[in-house]
């Protein structure tokens, strides 16, 4: 059953938000090749939010030196960083 990995991440400002949306969107399909699916969303001027779907629970462990990376990125402009794990039980797409 694949799993989920939601990230909410704070920045002290609009712009480095941006600039951490920018990285996200232009380098995480090569940084987590073992995600089924990449969702970046802009929750508002200075939090951004990752829905990161893989195909079961080693993927996602499989994946984890390139999510500590990424966090890493732009951290002195970082104010807070929220994780959460669940089982996906519904992916609709049309």
């Amino acid at each position: 059953m694949s799993i989920a990995r939601i990230t909410t991440v704070k920045m002290a400002s609009k712009e480095a938000a941006d600039k951490q949306s920018e990285g996200y969107t232009k380098n995480a399909p090569s940084e987590f090749p073992q995600a089924s699916q990449l969702i970046g969303v802009r929750i508002s001027d200075d939090t951004l939010m990752a829905v990161t779907i893989y195909p079961d629970e080693k993927a996602m462990k499989d994946a984890d030196a390139a999510r500590e990376k990424r966090l890493d990125t732009n951290k002195d402009n970082r104010v807070s960083v929220e994780t959460f794990v669940g089982q996906v039980t519904l992916n609709h797409q049309n």
